[in-house]
C-alpha cells in the first residue's frame, strides 16, 4: 500500500512538473529579433519595432553568455502571456539578442551604441506619438512586477497619443 502511494505520488509530482514546463513554454510568442537585423537602421532602430499608436511595446536586450538573460527570460514570457490576457491586442514584446563571444563584443559594443544601454539584460518600454517614438521605462535586471507595473502605467499615455493622432486625421 506505502509502495502504491508512493508510486502515485511520484508520478502526480512529475506531471505537475511536466504541465509547469509547458505552461511556460506556451505562453504567447516574444517576437525575437536578431540585432544584427536591426543595426542596418542605426540610431532609428527602434522604428522598425514601434509602429503603431495606442500600443505599449516592451522589449529586452539580451546576450549570449548573460546568466541573468537565461534567467529572466522564462519570467518575461511568462509576463507577456499574463499581459497578453490581460490587456489583449494592446501590447507588443520583442526580444533584441546580441550575440556575443569570448573576445569578440563587436556586436555588443554596436548595440550599446545604438540602444544606450548600460548592461544585460535591459528591458526598455515604448510608445509612439506624433513626436516620434517616447520612451516611457528603462532599467537592468528589474523584477517582472515592476516591469508588469510600468507597462500598465504606460497604457494611458499610449490611448492619449492614439486618440490625439486620430483627432488629427
Amino acid at each position: 500500500m506505502l509502495r502504491e502511494l508512493h508510486s502515485y505520488l511520484t508520478c502526480a509530482l512529475i506531471l505537475f512538473v511536466f504541465a509547469l514546463t509547458e505552461t511556460i513554454q506556451v505562453a504567447p510568442n516574444v517576437k525575437k529579433i536578431e540585432f544584427n537585423d536591426l543595426a542596418i537602421a542605426g540610431d532609428d532602430s527602434l522604428s522598425g519595432i514601434i509602429t503603431d499608436y495606442g500600443t505599449v511595446y516592451v522589449t529586452s536586450i539580451t546576450r549570449d553568455g548573460c546568466s541573468g538573460c537565461e534567467e529572466q527570460k522564462p519570467l518575461y514570457q511568462e509576463l507577456a502571456g499574463n499581459v497578453d490576457r490581460e490587456h489583449p491586442g494592446k501590447t507588443v514584446f520583442s526580444n533584441v539578442h546580441v550575440h556575443s563571444k569570448e573576445g569578440f563584443y563587436k556586436e555588443s559594443e554596436e548595440a550599446k551604441k545604438i540602444f544606450r544601454h548600460a548592461a544585460y539584460p535591459t528591458y526598455m518600454i515604448h510608445v509612439k506619438s506624433r513626436h516620434g517614438i517616447l520612451e516611457t521605462y528603462r532599467a537592468v535586471y528589474p523584477t517582472m512586477e515592476e516591469l508588469g507595473k510600468q507597462i500598465n502605467e504606460s497604457y494611458e499615455l499610449a490611448d492619449h497619443y492614439k486618440k490625439e493622432m486620430d483627432k488629427s486625421a
